[in-house]
């Protein structure tokens, strides 16, 4: 018997890449070994094997975790010191709400206090708001995230107000309460506001926060209103920095140095369901935010990126809800491979209503599994030396620069959606993932694939929605000509904070703020998800089924025993039930006149013929011919791509059509959603 050291010493020859090629090619019987190769919708061509060859010339691929390039991460040991805080976005109906939920999340694992105005529930006024939504909550124990939308400015003075009257310091604020009005504009095509003002206001409010040594982050850039308009990993980087440089122009114009903005910019990435791609391009963004600002004379600390990632919006669905649970898980697994600094987990039932306790603690535990169980943070870098990621990182990284250099060399972000660039970008990827899902090239299961007819849909809690509740205090004009004084003497951070002490709101700031000037308008880029247009089709079958009883219906005429139709019935039955049509079957017909008897029995309008090619030569006529003699305005289908000739000789005798795995999913289904009367706009 071999000595088991002796069987740890053994080594193998490492096989050549024209050695595995040639097996391969055996494995393959014939079909072409490009068949193996893939395009992602970044235009990228995925090969089957990468080797050390791939990499031999990537520079970064011999540096360090924490070191300048960052491609590894910024800091030399990953998680281990510090993991990434766990900042899931809370929301509510009230601020009283909100502050019991957030005490309730935080003893329960969340480590960032993380709110988005716009989705906030409520619309936040007065200090009275402030006071009560931090009520008891110790902002030196946590962070805080705030995405403000468009102008940070209201939100900024009334925290600040708050903290002097509790005699608190500013300084020991940390993280993020961030302005990003580009985003804004992408995702409503017009501002409040001027972009010169708030951009007066960016670079007042950081200002402001630096000479307080307040540690947050007073600069926000995002990617969700590209990511969900459809883009794809290099055009959502590419957007990203054009905006961040931007950004950083227009603060150093108005005096601030490139350290002190660099280091107040906080990115927000979506995080999609392509694995590999997703870990790639949060490492593809810290090495071009380096370059960008190194390009600047930043120093080594300006050039270290802070990711904010969140669980894709766009990848989720209203249909089988649950599998959203294992979308995001995955999601999230990337975006902390990937050296995320911070994440946010979709709640399943993000798309359909505002998150409720079970669904908050579902996202924060995938986030708390990874962490405490799966161990993520012990590794640092995991994709590190993966011989497919670091070729990913350098091509995703390469292609972004190229089209970020594209928007600079016109003049910048503002310019590129001011022409049309940037939507139209967006537009030609959008179109390619919607024609992709439509056909189901794309798979979303529970929705294009695999749909569950009988699965009950998550009810709604009471007052339980999407929608933000508003109550506008009425308006105070003296306050509002005082605020617009102080603004017009670019004294925006002073003013805004004097007069929340005595109590003018939020609204009046944005008022003041909105008289500063003309505000720009473009086309907006669409935002959507990707199982809409089927959503779309599901929905308006149960509006038919409430108002007739029953689903539209089609009907399977399959032929001979179970094992010669099964396959093509199975096809044809998740195709249907795609659409939330109701698919009757039978077990086989043995002869065309049975089936012509049965089908007539069911007294339908929509008939699909299954069974074997073999079995359709001389059947399929036959019943075509019978069926349209008895009922000539019943439809009737051929399951099965066939050649021209037999597909030419069944239209004659009074085949409709044929459904195969290349016909487009979506359009046969409203097509036949329109024959049935199901109105698809209600």
């Amino acid at each position: 018997m071999t000595d088991i050291s002796m069987m740890k010493n053994q080594s193998f020859p490492l096989p050549s890449y024209e050695e595995w090629k040639r097996e391969v090619e055996k494995s393959l019987k014939g079909k072409p070994f490009e068949k193996l190769y893939s395009t992602t919708y970044e235009n990228l061509l995925i090969k089957p094997i990468y080797t050390r060859e791939d990499v031999e010339s990537l520079e970064h691929m011999e540096q360090y975790p924490g070191f300048p390039r960052y491609v590894r991460g910024v800091e030399v040991n990953g998680y281990i010191r510090e993991p990434w805080a766990v900042s899931q976005e809370i929301s509510a109906r009230s601020p009283k709400e909100w502050n019991e939920i957030v005490k309730n999340d935080l003893e329960r694992g969340q480590t960032e206090i993380h709110l988005v105005l716009d989705r906030l529930g409520f619309s936040i006024q007065s200090l009275h708001d402030i006071e009560e939504m931090f009520s008891g909550i110790s902002l030196i124990d946590y962070s805080l995230r705030v995405d403000a939308g468009e102008n940070s400015l209201s939100f900024f003075a009334l925290l600040t107000a708050h903290l002097q009257n509790q005699q608190i310091p500013l300084g020991i604020v940390r993280g993020t309460i961030g302005m990003d009005p580009i985003s804004i504009l992408v995702e409503k095509g017009q501002l409040s506001s001027s972009l010169s003002t708030l951009y007066d206001v960016m670079a007042d409010v950081t200002k402001w926060a630096k000479k307080e040594r307040a540690y947050v982050k007073t600069i926000l850039v995002r990617g969700e209103p590209y990511h969900n308009g459809g883009a794809n990993a290099v055009q959502e980087l590419a957007f990203v920095f054009a905006t961040a440089v931007e950004y950083l122009n227009e603060c150093l114009n108005r005096g601030l140095t490139i350290d002190e903005v660099a280091q107040r910019i906080s990115f927000s990435l979506e995080i999609g369901s392509n694995f590999f791609m997703e870990i790639a391009k949060l490492r593809a963004a810290r090495l071009i935010w380096s370059n960008i600002v190194q390009a600047f004379g930043g120093n080594k600390e300006s050039q270290k990126m802070v990711i904010h990632a969140r669980t894709s919006h766009f990848t989720k669905t209203i249909y089988d809800p649950y599998v959203n649970m294992l979308r995001a898980t995955t999601e999230a697994f990337a975006a902390t491979v990937g050296g995320a600094n911070s994440l946010h987990v979709s709640p399943f039932d993000e798309a359909i209503q505002q998150a409720d306790e079970f669904s908050r603690r579902i996202a924060r535990n995938t986030q708390l599994i990874l962490l405490e169980e799966a161990h993520i943070g012990r590794v640092i870098d995991p994709a590190g030396g993966s011989y497919y990621v670091e070729t990913l990182t350098v091509q995703v990284a390469q292609e972004a620069w190229n089209l970020f250099q594209q928007i600079e060399a016109k003049g910048g972000i503002t310019k590129a959606l001011e022409e049309g660039f940037v939507q139209a970008e967006v537009e030609k990827v959008a179109a390619l993932r919607k024609n992709n899902v439509k056909t189901r090239k794309e798979k979303i299961v529970g929705t294009n694939f695999y749909a569950n007819l009988a699965e009950p849909t998550v009810q709604k809690a009471e007052g339980n929605n999407n929608a933000s509740i508003s109550f506008d205090l009425p308006l105070n004009e003296e306050n509002i000509a005082q605020l617009k004084a102080g603004f017009d003497a670019k004294k925006f951070t002073e003013t805004a904070i004097a007069m929340v002490s005595c109590r003018a709101s939020a609204q009046e700031i944005n008022q003041a703020l909105a008289a500063t000037g003309p505000s720009i308008a473009i086309q907006p880029i669409p935002q959507w998800r990707l199982a809409e247009p089927f959503e779309q089709l599901r929905k308006a079958s149960e509006v038919y089924s409430e108002k007739h009883g029953r689903r539209p219906t089609v009907h399977l005429i399959n032929l001979g025993p179970i094992p010669n139709h099964k396959a093509r019935a199975d096809f044809i039955t998740g195709f249907f039930e795609a659409g939330g049509l109701e698919v009757v079957k039978n077990n086989g017909y043995m002869s065309a006149e049975e089936a012509v008897q049965g089908a007539l029995s069911f007294q339908g309008t929509h008939y699909i013929i299954c069974g074997s090619d073999e079995s359709y030569t001389d059947t399929v006529p036959t019943i075509a011919a019978e069926l349209k003699k008895a009922n000539p305005h019943l439809k009737l289908y051929v399951a099965g791509k066939q050649s021209p000739e037999i597909e030419k000789t069944f239209v004659q005798s009074g085949i409709d059509g044929f459904i195969h795995i290349g016909s487009n999913c979506y359009d046969t289904l409203a097509e036949f959603m329109k024959d049935m009367g199901v109105a698809l706009d209600e």
